[in-house]
């Protein structure tokens, strides 16, 4: 699969996808902008409920691990749509 940039649907992994986030003025922004500066952030994570452990490991806030639940479900909803 070839990257392009700006293009939603061209993406491998959830960690990928969320980078495109980055900079949106949004709670979903802001949890791209965190991750990315999280070194221990795991790139590879492959379902909700390992993206969840992790942020509750990390002991995220409420409101970031409802963030996280809801950039999960778009993120599978994009890729099983591209």
């Amino acid at each position: 699969m070839r990257y392009i940039p700006g293009d939603m649907n061209k993406f491998s992994t959830f960690y990928e996808w969320l980078e495109k986030q980055k900079g949106k003025k949004s709670p979903l922004g802001d949890l791209a902008s965190g991750a990315v500066r999280d070194e221990s952030f795991p790139k590879d994570v492959a379902s909700l409920d390992a993206l969840l452990s992790y942020m509750k490991g990390k002991k995220a806030p409420g409101m970031a691990i409802a963030t996280a639940r809801i950039a999960w479900q778009t993120y599978a909803r994009e890729k099983s749509a591209g």
